[in-house]
């Protein structure tokens, strides 16, 4: 396969030298980010082509592994709270403000859009009366989403969910369980409300699960 020309992107950057600049800029900050997350000891995978607009804060023992040319436009948290964490983005995701707390296994497919959205694989607490004794069980279960799903601003993605390719979370929605592919989906509870321009699903009946959070 042969490797795609230069040219076009000589010719952008000449044309539009300041969005150029800012690119580059975001770059820079991408690359340093990576080397001073490593630095300071946070088990951090890049790939490349990270591009920061905002800052990128870690924190935790587990793993961050990010694909090729991830855009960050607004300050996002992928926190983990155990060594055995993962949190992996797909490439080409833009996060603008995403927050994740990850006690096992947060997946992003490739291609996602989220916005300040909260992705929680953990309840935190035990949703048990004697939730205050450390040996009460706590909710832990991996989400997963697959390739370009969108996620708006506000809306909450609990233990357990899976969301299927494309599919669209409208503001303010509170998923757990699994949803298709090519649908939107809102409310809370949330369910599905239409399918994608283009498709014929019928809404249904918000997916089973737990809403229990804090």
């Amino acid at each position: 396969m042969t490797a795609p020309s230069p040219l076009p992107l000589f010719r952008r950057a000449a044309s539009e030298p300041w969005r150029a600049i800012r690119a580059a800029r975001q770059l820079l900050r991408g690359r340093f980010c990576l080397w001073w997350l490593r630095m300071r000891g946070y088990r951090v995978e890049g790939g490349r082509g990270l591009r920061l607009r905002a800052p990128l804060v870690i924190r935790g023992p587990g793993r961050v592994v990010l694909g090729e040319r991830i855009r960050v436009g607004m300050k996002t948290t992928p926190w983990t709270y155990s060594p055995d964490a993962v949190i992996s983005i797909g490439s080409g995701s833009f996060l603008n403000g995403t927050r994740f707390g990850c006690r096992e296994r947060i997946t992003v497919g490739a291609g996602a859009i989220l916005a300040e959205a909260s992705l929680m694989d953990t309840d935190f607490h035990s949703v048990q009366a004697n939730r205050h004794d450390p040996e009460a069980p706590v909710r832990t279960l991996p989400i997963d989403l697959d390739e370009n799903v969108w996620v708006a601003a506000n809306a909450g993605i609990l233990p357990g969910t899976k969301i299927g390719k494309n599919s669209v979370v409208g503001f303010g929605a509170v998923c757990s369980g699994e949803y298709p592919a090519d649908v939107i989906i809102a409310g809370n509870p949330a369910r599905i409300v239409r399918g994608l321009p283009g498709t014929e699903v019928l809404p249904s009946p918000h997916a089973e699960g737990s809403t229990t959070a804090t």
